[in-house]
């Protein structure tokens, strides 16, 4: 298989419409791009030489808590706990460069001229969604790279949903929980209260990009890719969540979120746990 180069990479993202200047919010899965002549930095790289001196580029650097169970005191979160997210941000938070926030479950991970103004004050007591605003009055860009399917969306949806209040309708937030060490290195317990709602019906909101014009498709290596600007999507996201707040509902019936932990979806309880009990009775019994 033919490895991808820095220069090829510069190349694709500039044919996607990254600019020198922009400020980019990327998820990605790196796997899907192919295999990289020098892994997941050589990524970064190609991202912030087509970004310039003057732009940034800021990943999900998002961590676990656990339901209900106490969590361990040795997960507690801290400036270098490894993301669930993927390669891409945990390549970048292991970067001399690199600026990330101190939210406990949702922490941002930042390099460029803007890291550290997206980044800086986002802890503990701050909404989880908030930097996104920040990248949005910096007129940046969203892009998903190779994860359009399999992780649907942009995370300014996100952020729509915690402005209109729909926030409120996760079923006790709070069970989730984290330890951390907060900026004097003392170890605390972190209970989410604003949990986002499912993402995996976000695909809904690509029709309304395309219909507005507004999303640029590629491919960076071998991963289908898109781009938007975060403005635009965040108000898209707005008005459709105000006019269906139901919209960010994916309708799997195998959703725990969008059948039992939402407060508009929790009559739907007992058909999703006796479905479960029927298929472990069946596992166990077959």
């Amino acid at each position: 298989m033919t490895k991808i180069s820095e220069k090829e990479l510069f190349e694709e993202f500039s044919r996607m419409g990254v600019c020198s200047g922009d400020t980019i919010l990327l998820r990605a899965s790196l796997g899907a791009v192919g295999r990289i002549t020098g892994g997941a930095d050589v990524f970064i790289d190609a991202l912030l030489n087509a970004v310039g001196p003057e732009g940034t580029i800021v990943s999900l650097a998002f961590t676990d808590g656990v339901f209900i169970r106490k969590p361990k005191v040795e997960d507690a979160f801290d400036l270098q706990k490894k993301s669930y997210a993927g390669a891409l941000p945990n390549a970048m938070i292991k970067r001399a460069d690199a600026f990330r926030s101190r939210h406990p479950m949702c922490s941002y991970v930042a390099i460029g001229k803007l890291a550290e103004h997206i980044t800086n004050g986002h802890d503990e007591k701050s909404p989880a969604y908030e930097p996104i605003r920040k990248i949005i009055d910096a007129h940046g860009k969203c892009m998903l790279v190779g994860c359009v399917g399999s992780s649907p969306g942009f995370t300014t949806t996100h952020l729509a949903e915690a402005d209109l209040g729909l926030l409120s309708l996760a079923v006790f937030p709070r069970l989730v929980s984290t330890y951390y060490k907060d900026a004097s290195n003392e170890v605390k317990l972190f209970r989410r209260p604003d949990s986002g709602l499912c993402s995996n019906s976000f695909y809904k909101f690509y029709s309304l990009y395309v219909k507005n014009q507004i999303l640029t498709t590629g491919f960076i290596g071998n991963a289908y890719s898109i781009i938007a600007p975060a403005k635009e999507c965040y108000e898209i996201d707005y008005a459709a969540l105000k006019q269906d707040r139901k919209m960010n509902i994916c309708g799997s019936s195998d959703c725990y979120t969008c059948n039992v932990g939402r407060w508009d979806r929790i009559y739907r309880a007992p058909g999703y746990f006796f479905k479960l009990i029927v298929r472990k009775l069946r596992a166990k019994l077959f």
